[in-house]
This record gives structure tokens, sequence and C-alpha cells, in this order.
């Protein structure tokens, strides 16, 4: 549809070894995390199941009267943000740690609150006050061309409708 109607909806096609392999590294950064700040362990079954699961229906049991009371801990003891860091660093997520450090700057200097805020690649906020929307009517605002065009209609799988029979 993207392609069709020349409009960038967001989508971008991935490979299922690629969803597979950040799935995994989630879980295992995940499970650093609960290492690092003392929380009930994540299971290496666990993190094979969330690496495959289509829903947590898929998932093993867990302890959620243990996981409850740590999280009101989390609250009570007003743990934050750098302690994820912290034990994403340890855990020998330091790409992760450094993005999730990026987010608490962020956070700091309140830019990712503007309008239309996002955070880019490298941990810049784009938002309305600093990316100007130049929008003026019909046939003015963005326009999908170069790169991304490029990636949009070069989607891998997709199929010609002359081919259709």
């Amino acid at each position: 549809m993207q392609r069709d109607l020349k409009v960038d909806g967001g989508l971008r096609p991935v490979r299922e070894e690629d969803v597979i392999a950040i799935r995994n590294k989630a879980a295992r950064a995940l499970q650093a995390v609960f290492a690092g700040m003392g929380l009930p362990p994540i299971t290496d079954e666990e993190v094979e199941a969330a690496t495959y699961a289509h829903g947590s229906k898929d998932m093993p049991e867990r302890n959620i009267v243990e996981d409850i009371k740590f999280a009101q801990e989390i609250i009570n003891k007003n743990r934050n943000g750098l302690e994820v860091v912290k034990a994403l660093a340890q855990g020998g997520f330091t790409d992760v740690a450094q993005d999730m450090l990026n987010i608490q700057k962020a956070k700091l200097t309140g830019d990712y609150l503007h309008t239309s805020a996002i955070i880019v690649g490298d941990g810049q906020v784009l938002s309305a006050v600093n990316d100007v929307n130049d929008y003026a009517g019909p046939a003015t605002g963005y326009r999908l061309q170069g790169e991304r065009w490029e990636e949009i209609k070069n989607i891998p799988g997709a199929l010609d409708p002359n081919e259709i029979d």
C-alpha cells in the first residue's frame, strides 16, 4: 500500500531471522536488568520462549506475586533509569545501555515533550520546535523521495500486479 499510493506509513519490511535475533537480544537484555537490579530472575527457558512466542500463552508460568512485590519495591525505593543503564552495561549490553542513557538525558532536557517529538537513531530529539513543518496546503508537505522511496519501492517479496492471474 505504501508503494502503490506513494505514502510513508512508517512500515519497514523485516526478515524473520532479524526479528528473532532482536527479540532474543531484548529478552537477554531484560534478563540482565533483572539480575543486575536483584529482581526475580528471568530463566533461560523464559528467554527462549519470549524469542519465539506468539503471545503470553506461549510463555512459561512466573511467580506473579513475587514480581508484583518487586515492582512495588521499585516504586517504594525510587529506583530509576540509571540503575537500568548500569545493569545493561554490566550485563554486556553496552549499546542498549547507551540508548537507554540517551533517553534519560532527553528526559532531563525535556525536549521530547515538544509537539510531535521523536528521538532519532543518534539520540537527537526532532520536534515541531527544531524541525519545523512547512506544510502550506496540498502538494506542499512531505514528499516521499530519495533513499526512503527506494526502500519502499523495493519491498522484498512484492508482487507485480501485471503477473497476477
